[in-house]
């Protein structure tokens, strides 16, 4: 009996959720042209249980030598400009995120224990995987100091659990894809994303990424049936 009322009492709150998602004039909107930093002040909507945070690293990516120049240009890539973001997100989660949600949060593995301490900082109720989520792009990448170190061919994600809402499924905690070119500075490929977010997202699933760049995470998610998927 106990199971069976906490499986009504979800089925309830998901019906809630979907029921004020219909009432968002918002809902059909699937990128917004505005700033994280100003926009999450004043967002009045339905919270989402799923947020996607590609934040600039911080790493001065706008300073390094593209091979091609991006469509949809370059982003500001300095410590500060990720500080400010993870301020943001810190100072607005409950207004923005569910009692039971999850997230991916992309950051610079150099900035591993920094990125670590701020999402553990986010509150007792959110778990944060230690091990985190790769991305292998092999042959490619960068070469810090050539004669000394070795190709830089990966980029990582913690995986984050609120309320202890489980998955929809269990994924390799690894996948190989070739980056995107010729769209955006630094897109993440959608096929890549999919595999990740297939642990995740679902019919139910109001997802949210606040920096979207060129929509490839809102493609994945709408590729698995998401709900509502919402980029800045």
């Amino acid at each position: 009996m106990s199971a069976k009322r906490r499986i009504l009492a979800r089925r309830d709150e998901r019906n809630t959720r979907l029921a004020l998602a219909e009432l968002d004039p918002t809902r059909r909107e699937t990128i917004l042209n505005f700033d994280f930093n100003e926009w999450a002040k004043t967002y009045s909507g339905p919270r989402f249980n799923f947020l996607h945070c590609d934040f600039p690293y911080g790493i001065g990516a706008d300073k390094f030598n593209q091979s091609s120049a991006p469509v949809h240009g370059d982003y500001d890539d300095r410590p500060e400009v990720f500080d400010r973001l993870c301020q943001t997100l810190r100072d607005n989660l409950d207004r923005l995120c569910e009692p039971s949600a999850h997230m991916i949060f992309w950051f610079s593995i150099k900035h591993y224990p920094k990125v670590y301490g701020f999402l553990q900082s986010l509150g007792a109720d959110w778990a944060v995987n230690p091990v985190p989520l790769i991305w292998a792009k092999p042959g490619e990448g960068i070469i810090p100091r050539p004669e000394h170190d070795p190709r830089q061919c990966y980029e990582a994600a913690f995986f984050c659990t609120r309320g202890g809402l489980p998955i929809v499924q269990s994924v390799d905690n690894v996948r190989s894809a070739p980056t995107v070119k010729g769209r955006h500075m630094s897109e993440k490929p959608a096929k890549m994303l999919r595999h990740f977010f297939r642990m995740i997202v679902s019919e139910h699933t109001m997802m949210l990424d606040p920096t979207c760049g060129s929509g490839s995470a809102l493609r994945a998610a709408q590729s698995l049936m998401a709900r509502r998927v919402l980029g800045l």
